[in-house]
């Protein structure tokens, strides 16, 4: 599944289990939440995501999706538009004493009920490998017809103060692949004409098949760190590349949501030189402490995964796959021009 030209921060914070006391009713009512019921649906969410619940922009897509017991919030589900008709299943979680009682399962068909009257074209899903009670969500979903999960990414976390440990000739790479070519500038120091024309050139990347459809960054210029996130190109300005950052400060780490190199400039190491400048200036903005989260796609071949894996791999804080599940919505038009 392409990821969100849209920022977002996909977490699953819990699944529905089995086994739990029975509750007082059978059926709890299930109904669409409002930027109002903010404040007690807040403990059925991680904190990273409770900005979902009193949104009201209607260009983020944000449904809320709650089970109540009489007043008592028993169950809550968050989803957020994810560009090209896909809407994104953000968040599930059912309190204890409602679990395998079918909670998750009635707001996951509320869910797809707004969407299919939206005319939506799907609903994807992304968890960790590490995510509390994986198994039982990965069971909701396919009982619920969505597409067997598959690995999709791999999700790497290092200090950024560790950086000179694991890439000790950082520095001088970099000056190399500069002095053959290679320019890489911040947003800032593109300046507002410079990221316009940045932008018009990552689209034509993706529209000429040289980058992919996700590879877009309109949505994520617009709250990328302009000191640390990064474009690459060429002495002449063509824009070869590029690895946007943003803080995650509920969080309190960075993230590399988006990156992309052309194919023709990663064996002469563009891919390992956007990476080494955006950590210069990682460092420089935030300091040693800081915490850099990486999940680019798994499996592309010369892709971002292989190389920091390759080459990074064996001292990340911490290493987790995430997993992917697809439910269609509509049947893509087959009609011929």
């Amino acid at each position: 599944m392409p990821a969100s030209s849209r920022p977002a921060f996909p977490s699953l914070s819990a699944a529905p289990g089995a086994g739990q006391p029975a509750a007082p009713l059978a059926h709890p009512l299930i109904r669409e939440a409002q930027p109002a019921d903010a404040a007690v649906l807040a403990p059925l969410t991680a904190a990273s995501l409770r900005w979902m619940l009193a949104d009201d922009q209607a260009g983020r897509g944000v449904i809320r999706i709650a089970a109540f017991d009489g007043d008592t919030p028993v169950g809550l589900l968050l989803s957020c538009a994810a560009g090209a008709g896909l809407q994104e299943l953000t968040s599930i979680m059912v309190t204890p004493g409602w679990r395998g009682r079918g909670v998750a399962t009635m707001m996951l068909s509320r869910l797809t009920a707004r969407l299919r009257r939206d005319g939506a074209r799907g609903l994807f899903a992304r968890w960790s490998s590490r995510l509390p009670r994986a198994a039982e969500f990965a069971r909701l979903l396919a009982a619920s017809g969505w597409s067997q999960p598959e690995v999709t990414r791999r999700r790497m976390t290092w200090r950024i103060g560790d950086w000179p440990d694991v890439f000790p000739n950082r520095d001088r790479v970099l000056a190399r692949l500069e002095r053959n070519g290679l320019v890489v500038r911040s947003l800032r120091e593109l300046g507002e004409d410079g990221i316009s024309e940045f932008k018009r050139q990552n689209l034509a990347l993706i529209a000429a098949g040289r980058a992919p459809d996700w590879a877009d960054m309109t949505g994520w210029v617009e709250v990328a760190d302009p000191d640390v996130t990064v474009v690459l190109s060429d002495r002449e300005g063509t824009v070869a590349g590029w690895m946007a950052c943003v803080l995650q400060a509920p969080l309190g780490r960075w993230y590399i949501p988006q990156g992309w190199v052309v194919a023709e400039k990663v064996p002469q190491g563009w891919l390992v030189g956007g990476i080494a400048s955006l950590c210069q200036r990682l460092v420089a903005k935030a300091g040693p402490d800081a915490m850099l989260i990486a999940q680019p796609p798994a499996g592309v071949p010369g892709g971002m995964e292989r190389m920091l894996y390759r080459h990074f791999g064996t001292r990340t804080a911490s290493t987790d796959f995430l997993f992917e599940s697809e439910y269609a919505l509509a049947e893509p038009d087959r009609t011929e021009g």
